[in-house]
């Protein structure tokens, strides 16, 4: 029973002089164990704490419930002494007790209480967050507590805030998808346990990674929700939070006294609460809303160096810096500039001497870094371009976007999911403009390479970086990530299948969650103990001048004076151009802007992809094709006969561009264009298939020709496929074939990984726009029973084909990301490891098609490069047809990507091994023969 003052007081008298008489029960103790959070000075606490953990080891086994609460108040008690005295040593004594809490509590006995582990591996996440600087470490934790309070539904309130930590965990490395998942997460825990506290922060966080992504309609909803609580649970003053977000949409909306107003109600709200934290953010954020989009600078320094006055967190004072730094660059004050950056970077990185890559890896709010970064960079190569420039302005400018590309890198690798690396692709398109403009300033051919390759198709680099990595791994870690990946994915399938209220949520989330946690662990085992696997996955190199042109396929070497690569940047104020031949290398700034270049290629394409109007238009399309020749190509000087190009976004068919005004020569006439999503997708690719090892079943070719398609895929057939199919199987020794009903999506899951060259003639599908549907996101492609998509591919799969054909309608074009490239149906079975693939740019007709491809093997059965053998292909369509036949539209939209190297259509390492099993045959019939034929004598 719960004893009054003087009991307890005895009571605790007798056990601190070690006077016992008999143990008291378990129930009493545990009372009374409870009663130490009633005092206040921690020390006194502590004191009793450890008087009644000597008095039960006296008494019982330090194996239950309550021994593990008593050493878990232990640890939180440890946890705010070192809150008052800032030394690490009760951080760690705290985390030692928290830790024999769980250990006990992890015992498959009644007497542990598994429900209190989300309490104790809570504190030990916040522990290691906030004080031992292991985020890493508290993820873990943070998980585990969510984990184990989804079975506990009281436990939920806790759960909540642990998401809330996990939010700001990945916000903090720039993940913001993955934020924002938590902080729904955390926000549906709240409601369910009824915290409306917790309900208004989860809101707030979600509200600001909406506002990071740019989803501005679904944060205005949110606030309202979020204003909806706080009104209903009678909490005003959490209405500072809701004008904060306010204050931000109406700066996002250009409503600048609207802005004001929000800004100063909120400030209102914290001087009353004399919350000095709160009231130093708002007044950062309003700084910089006046700084950067009303450009009252006057204003903004007021309202910043107010906030720099008063009490701030770490990272809300190197916001501030950064914030006033960014102001002086605008005034082009360059020189003040760049010491407030400094001091920002001092305040996140205290004691730093040099800034360098290796010193910003346990930052914890590297977003901030990085926006401090690119400033310092910007006001570099701003400063450059003053007047009183100093000397090595710009050198200092290319060394500070360099650093800002390797945090770049580190982040990418950080990023759980792909929406938040599309994110920051797009995010750090603008400072990969800045740094190709520095390049180009400063002469600087080879720092201008590296920076167009890094700011083109890296995700794909990444997808071959795994496929390179997976080859390493034993057959059982091949297998456990197969599974493993396998699970996520139909887990996550399930999930977006159900509504957000369908009680079946709850139970899927968490084994999701556990399946995710469960690889992570696998993952972070396999770059410990792998080392070669770890270098694969994670070489973020890309190669030097030099070192590309040594790395290109012999038959296409840039030393060759017929072989030249082109490179696109199209940026938001220049397009820039990069050119390599044997000669010389050369960064070119072109004569024309971004706007016109957008709206030139894009008439031009829609013209090409239309033969009705191509035909009715002419005159218009020879205009557009000779201006952008002008502009894109003849500036260029290209001289070689086969050119490699890089293009920025959509591929234009540059073979349709022409020479002279008047006329139809087009550059296909001269050159042999070939397309490649960046020099690094030529030059790294995991292993070879040549070096995979051989496995029964392999063909040197194998084709697809549905004809007709099940009524349900409401395709129309495609006549006439089957026949050319036919004909290409002719110039292989060893193929294999499937129309009609065999030439269904099994049987392409079965046979196509392993070919050498893969020819589909089928329909595609790659530009709808309605984002609202899984059809709508993927590319997919039509087989005659069903239809695939990239994700029906395991991502630990790899093709062995060195070519796939896509004789299909737009399987060259998709979704368009900024800073990525097009995510078309080609791009994605190029990141299953094929090196070249012919694929097609609008609704190609069914003749062109089947002729093009018919000629096109033709001519590599010539032994000839790929691309020689589509532009001969090409040409001799164009003279064998008539005036409608030559139009662009009826031949240019099918185009080659990757690797143009001869293909050798009868592979030597094929008939080596049909005729080593040919041969053993002949032997063992031979010996078979020799010994059924024996005269047989007895003895």
């Amino acid at each position: 029973m719960r004893g009054g003052f003087w009991g307890s007081s005895v009571l605790f008298l007798l056990l601190s002089y070690g006077g016992w008489g008999q143990c008291p029960n378990r129930r009493s103790f545990a009372l009374e164990v409870e009663k130490t959070q009633e005092v206040e000075m921690n020390n006194a606490a502590i004191g009793q704490l450890k008087t009644w953990q000597k008095k039960w080891n006296t008494c019982y086994s330090p194996s239950d419930s309550t021994y593990a609460r008593l050493v878990h108040l232990l640890g939180r008690r440890y946890w705010l002494l070192g809150q008052e005295t800032h030394q690490e040593a009760d951080f760690r004594t705290a985390e030692k007790y928290t830790h024999q809490a769980i250990k006990i509590n992890s015992l498959p006995s009644p007497a542990a209480s598994r429900a209190n582990l989300v309490n104790s591996f809570l504190n030990l996440g916040i522990l290691n967050y906030d004080h031992l600087n292991q985020q890493e470490k508290s993820v873990d934790y943070f998980t585990k507590s969510v984990q184990i309070a989804r079975q506990f539904p009281y436990k939920l309130t806790l759960a909540s805030e642990a998401g809330l930590y996990l939010a700001k965990y990945y916000g903090s490395k720039g993940d913001y998808v993955k934020a924002l998942e938590w902080t729904t997460s955390a926000f549906e825990m709240a409601h369910i346990a009824k915290d409306s506290y917790f309900e208004v922060w989860a809101l707030n966080e979600k509200i600001r990674y909406l506002m990071l992504l740019q989803k501005w309609d679904e944060a205005k909803v949110t606030l309202q929700n979020q204003i909806k609580i706080i009104e209903t649970s009678h909490q005003p003053e959490y209405l500072g939070l809701s004008f904060l977000r306010l204050a931000e949409l109406a700066r996002q909306q250009k409503k600048f006294v609207e802005m004001n107003q929000w800004y100063a109600k909120a400030i209102g709200i914290y001087q009353n609460q004399k919350d000095t934290l709160q009231i130093a953010t708002t007044l950062n954020n309003w700084g910089y809303g006046l700084m950067k989009d009303a450009k009252d600078y006057v204003l903004a320094q007021k309202k910043l160096e107010a906030a720099l006055k008063i009490r701030q967190a770490i990272q809300s004072k190197a916001r501030t810096l950064d914030n006033l730094g960014y102001l002086k660059k605008e005034q082009k004050r360059y020189g003040e500039a760049l010491l407030y950056f400094q001091k920002a970077v001092e305040v996140l990185i205290p004691n730093l001497k040099i800034l360098s890559a290796k010193s910003i890896k346990n930052v914890t709010k590297r977003d901030y870094l990085f926006d401090i970064i690119q400033d310092k960079a910007d006001t570099w190569l701003d400063y450059s371009k003053a007047p009183d420039a100093p000397k090595g302005a710009l050198q200092n400018a290319l060394r500070t976007y360099a650093l800002a590309d390797s945090m770049i890198d580190f982040m990418r690798y950080e990023h759980a999911g792909e929406g938040s690396k599309l994110f920051w692709r797009q995010k750090t398109r603008g400072m990969y403009e800045h740094a190709i403009e520095a390049a180009y300033l400063a002469g600087d051919t080879e720092q201008g390479f590296r920076f167009f390759e890094k700011s083109k198709a890296v995700l794909l680099a990444d997808k071959l970086n795994e496929l390179g990595a997976n080859q390493q791994l034993s057959e059982v870690d091949t297998k456990r990530q197969r599974a493993l990946r396998d699970s996520i994915a139909n887990l996550q399938n399930q999930l977006t299948a159900l509504s957000l209220d369908n009680k079946k949520r709850t139970a899927l989330q968490s084994r999701l969650e556990r399946f995710n946690d469960d690889f992570e662990v696998f993952r972070k085992n396999l770059e410990t103990t792998n080392p070669v696997y770890y270098r694969y996955k994670y070489d973020n190199s890309t190669p030097t001048i030099t070192q590309f042109k040594l790395a290109l396929n012999p038959s296409a070497k840039i030393e060759d004076k017929n072989a030249a690569f082109i490179s696109y940047f199209v940026g938001d104020s220049a397009v820039y151009a990069f050119t390599l031949t044997a000669q010389a290398a050369k960064l070119v700034k072109l004569n024309i802007s971004p706007e016109t270049y957008l709206a030139t290629t894009n008439e031009f394409l829609n013209l090409c992809a239309n033969r009705a109007a191509l035909n009715g238009q002419y005159p218009r399309y020879r205009a557009l094709a000779y201006a952008l020749y002008e502009q894109l190509w003849k500036p260029l000087n290209v001289v070689a006969a086969r050119v490699v190009v890089s293009q920025d976004g959509v591929f234009l068919p540059l073979e349709a561009l022409l020479s002279q005004p008047d006329g139809n020569v087009f550059l296909l006439n001269k050159y042999a264009i070939s397309y490649t999503y960046s020099a690094n997708f030529l030059v790294k690719k995991p292993p070879t298939p040549q070096r995979l090892p051989f496995r029964w079943g392999m063909s040197s070719f194998v084709g697809f020709a549905p004809e007709t398609f099940a009524p349900a895929l409401k395709q129309i057939s495609l006549r006439g496929s089957k026949t050319t199919l036919e004909v290409v199987d002719q110039f292989f020794s060893f193929g294999k074939i499937f129309t009609d009903a065999e030439a269904s999506k099994s049987n392409f899951l079965r046979y196509a990984p392993d070919a050498r060259v893969i020819q589909l003639f089928t329909h595609a599908d790659a530009n709808n726009t309605d984002s609202s549907t899984l059809d709508a996101t993927e590319p997919k492609i039509y087989f005659q029973d069903a239809v695939l998509r990239l994700s029906d591919f395991n991502q630990t799969d790899r093709f062995r084909a060195e070519l796939l054909v896509l004789s299909a309608c737009k399987t060259g074009i998709g979704q368009n990301q900024r800073g990525e490239g097009v995510f078309s149906l080609a791009r994605g079975f190029a990141a299953l490891g094929i090196p070249s693939i012919v694929t097609t740019l609008w609704n190609v007709e069914d003749q062109p098609t089947y002729t093009l491809t018919k000629l096109f093997y033709k001519y590599l059965a010539q032994n000839l490069p790929k691309d020689v053998a589509l532009q001969k292909a090409k040409l001799d369509w164009i003279e064998t047809g008539g005036t409608a036949q030559a139009l662009p539209s009826q031949w240019a939209g099918m185009i080659l990507v990757g690797d143009a190297s001869a293909l050798s259509l009868h592979s030597s390492t094929q008939f080596t091994i049909y005729g080593l099993v040919l041969l053993s045959l002949v032997i063992l019939g031979g010996i078979w023969w020799r010994r059924k034929s024996r005269v047989i004598t007895p003895r």
